[in-house]
């Protein structure tokens, strides 16, 4: 089972801002980097708010592009206004630019070639689309130097699409996110060097997800709530289905540390994790 399609397309929007190895980086040649991932932005004159997926600026064109990632077949008409009305003063108190006042913006949205044509009738705000070979921009970014970049074809022939940049969200089924929270669990268990840990705090669980999630700093605080929250849930659950895991875990946790109890936690984590449904199969099918 492969993340849902909303993850997959921040993955890969935030591979073209990265120097990423066997894929695109149009957007990093630009100096566009990540500064926003699904975090609030208050609007001043309209009093409204909107959450984008990402926002990647760029300093040296001090150009930002906010994306909207839809792996859905719907555009929602009140967002769409709302983003419509998103003025590039609101958006520069929440990045990093050395001259704010000049900054500019676009919003666009992200989306695959299987549902571009039930979305691109209903909005005016352009488009980045991923197909499965290449990659097509539709509209004006509002850049001269981004419009050219990007209006340029852009092959996907040979290329592997990144899946770790944004592991995972709340939205992900359980099984896919299980092998990460465990891999987690085992690395924090290692880095804390002792026991008597409180496996289901939520500080444990923040302390996972700063390990297992590269964007941890720049997501929403009530996005690492819910995520701490499906971490606690999968440990729980986890505990509930595999007797050796629930005994290791309270070895740890009662601070009863013997020989081969981090071992005996792994192999049970791994008996876990083989149980699950083919957690990464068809991640090359963008469809």
């Amino acid at each position: 089972m492969p993340a849902k399609k909303h993850t997959r397309l921040i993955n890969m929007l935030i591979g073209l801002c990265d120097d990423t190895p066997k894929w695109p980086n149009v957007l990093f040649e630009l100096k566009y980097r990540v500064q926003m991932i699904e975090r609030t932005i208050s609007m001043k004159k309209s009093a409204q708010k909107v959450s984008p997926d990402v926002v990647t600026v760029s300093k040296t064109l001090l150009h930002a592009i906010v994306a909207e990632c839809k792996g859905g077949n719907n555009i929602d008409s009140d967002q769409d206004r709302r983003y419509r009305h998103l003025e590039s003063g609101d958006l520069a108190y929440h990045v990093s630019v050395h001259a704010p006042e000049r900054l500019t913006h676009v919003v666009c949205y992200v989306d695959t070639e299987s549902n571009h044509a039930s979305l691109a009738p209903f909005t005016q705000l352009p488009f980045i689309t991923f197909g499965h070979d290449h990659i097509q921009a539709q509209g004006d970014f509002k850049n001269q130097k981004t419009n050219k970049r990007l209006r340029q074809p852009i092959s996907l022939q040979g290329t592997r699409e990144p899946t770790g940049y944004y592991p995972f969200s709340a939205c992900d089924d359980d099984r896919f996110v299980t092998p990460r929270v465990l891999a987690g669990l085992m690395s924090y268990l290692i880095k804390r060097g002792r026991t008597d840990a409180k496996i289901l705090d939520l500080s444990t669980a923040d302390e996972i997800l700063k390990i297992t999630h590269f964007c941890y700093d720049v997501i929403d605080k009530n996005d690492k709530h819910r995520l701490k929250n499906q971490i606690q849930r999968i440990i729980g659950s986890s505990m509930r289905s595999n007797a050796k895991f629930k005994e290791q875990i309270t070895k740890i946790e009662s601070g009863e540390y013997a020989t081969g109890t981090l071992q005996s936690l792994n192999d049970a984590c791994n008996v876990i994790i083989s149980n699950l449904d083919h957690v990464f199969e068809n991640l090359d099918d963008y469809s």
